[in-house]
């Protein structure tokens, strides 16, 4: 069956030391295999700096919930899951290690209110 291809981020230029580092995971596509979903934290588990990792497993969950609903084959369930998710999971990823990243670097062209107040919009959306 072959591996699930993974982006691991661990910010440039660190003076943290191994014990202190921030790590994010990122699964490309897809994260299925089978009869095997990866959700939350096993696909993409994201650094602190949003507070939105247990928000993103719940909402996983839940959309997969409303899709298992539709008693769909598996495969084609798990592929709706990741049309819902993809998108708006690595949209919260990617912005919380630029916010990170911006605190731990002083960038003084950082925009974090500007960034936060776009995630806060798309994680007020419907999913």
């Amino acid at each position: 069956m072959g591996h699930f291809s993974v982006e691991i981020y661990a910010p440039p230029g660190s003076t943290l030391s191994a014990n202190q580092q921030l790590e994010a995971v990122f699964v490309s596509e897809p994260w299925y295999r089978g009869r095997i979903l990866l959700i939350g934290d096993a696909a993409h588990g994201t650094t602190p700096h949003l507070g939105q990792g247990a928000a993103q497993a719940v909402e996983d969950a839940a959309t997969l919930g409303a899709i298992a609903k539709e008693n769909l084959p598996v495969s084609e369930m798990f592929a709706r899951f990741l049309e819902k998710r993809y998108a708006r999971c690595k949209f919260i990823w990617e912005s919380s290690i630029q916010i990170g990243t911006w605190e731990m670097t002083n960038d003084p062209s950082a925009d974090v209110e500007a960034l936060s107040h776009k995630v806060l919009e798309t994680v007020s959306a419907p999913l």
